[in-house]
């Protein structure tokens, strides 16, 4: 299954020589695509990826697996051009194993997967563009579910993100103070694009509205609503 967002090159029709289906995005941003894909699908296993991500032929196998005894389960995401600032960015997702401490597991949106039923009664990806995989973690996490990270489930990704870090890392501690702060939404679905940033739009702070919270003060905020 593919979920295309109104490209206008042959995308669809390339995607047609290797998947089953290829639908067009009605629910708006990257986790809207992801909720059509969800509910067009009609196995009882849900596994999400993206355009830029590739995967070794086992990824479907490891995750038939994982999900015949836990509900979710996601794995390494590693970047398939490796340099100084693509290390920084996957210790700093690696980083991310520690909140299994307090039973949460963050679901990476390129490497994901679930039980159908366990989706939908977390209630799926919700319309948002920015954290839309950490959003529906979260929820997992409320919901109590049994979640599992497995270094056997591992996908290859494109490093574009890593090439201009420190406007990746503004742009999501900008997510997460709305998220858990502001719980404005709406900037979670338009919000200034890693690559349209200037190291201007950095300095000029009050364009964020507010500043951004720690990570950590994010986190322990979201698990106590």
């Amino acid at each position: 299954m593919v979920v295309d967002g109104g490209s206008d090159d042959a995308t669809v029709e390339i995607a047609e020589k290797y998947a089953d289906r290829v639908i067009s995005q009605t629910h708006p941003g990257i986790g809207g695509a992801r909720r059509d894909g969800a509910q067009a699908a009609t196995g009882g296993a849900l596994a999400f990826t993206d355009a830029d991500t590739a995967f070794p032929k086992v990824w479907l196998e490891v995750v038939s697996r994982n999900l015949e005894v836990r509900e979710a389960s996601t794995g390494p995401v590693i970047f398939q051009d490796r340099d100084l600032r693509t290390e920084i960015l996957r210790a700093w997702r690696s980083s991310y194993k520690l909140l299994k401490a307090f039973n949460f597991c963050y679901m990476i949106g390129s490497n994901m997967a679930m039980r159908r039923e366990t989706y939908q009664r977390a209630g799926g990806h919700r319309d948002i563009s920015l954290l839309d995989d950490y959003d529906l973690s979260v929820r997992l996490f409320r919901i109590g579910a049994d979640a599992v990270y497995d270094p056997r489930q591992a996908v290859y990704t494109s490093s574009r993100r890593a090439h201009k870090l420190l406007t990746y890392g503004v742009t999501v501690a900008y997510g997460h103070y709305n998220y858990a702060v502001t719980k404005d939404y709406e900037k979670l679905l338009n919000y200034p694009k890693v690559e349209e940033m200037t190291v201007k739009d950095l300095l000029n702070g009050i364009r964020w509205g507010r500043p951004v919270v720690s990570a950590m003060e994010t986190f322990q905020s979201t698990l106590r609503r």
